[in-house]
């Protein structure tokens, strides 16, 4: 009887630790500076984007708070614990890019574009056009 407590509370245990463990590309981050955010799940790759349903589960996306442009993460990799590298295409299929995204520790992420177009966003009928690297944080 024993032998059996203990096991179901070592279970318990180690189910408990790996509920805890931080997925850190699986969240919604934010800039402030540009008014977007970012929602991704590189680990289960469930993200269903608002309004474009009919795609399917994707990545993740990033989106502007101020219209309705979304960029689709299409595919994604998970280098190390801190660093995965995705694929964006824009809401047309017009226009793609390739990035890497940095978990910094702090509750920050550092995008970094690497190749392809230029990520932007149509805000009050202009191009809101951003630079290659920025910064965001969880919320």
């Amino acid at each position: 009887m024993k032998r059996h407590l203990f096991a179901i509370l070592l279970a318990l245990v180690t189910a408990v630790a790996a509920a805890q463990e931080k997925r850190p590309f699986d969240t919604k981050v934010f800039n402030d500076e540009y008014r977007i955010y970012l929602r991704m799940n590189f680990y289960d790759k469930d993200i269903s984007v608002p309004g474009a349903d009919v795609l399917g589960k994707v990545d993740g996306y990033i989106a502007s708070l101020q219209g309705s442009t979304r960029w689709f993460i299409v595919g994604s990799t998970i280098k190390s614990k801190t660093e995965a590298e995705i694929e964006v295409v824009n809401d047309y299929g017009s226009e793609d890019f390739t990035a890497t995204l940095k978990y910094n520790g702090d509750g920050t992420y550092t995008f970094r574009k690497r190749g392809g177009s230029t990520l932007k966003f149509a805000v009050a009928g202009k191009w809101q056009k951003l630079p290659g690297t920025f910064t965001l944080e969880e919320k």
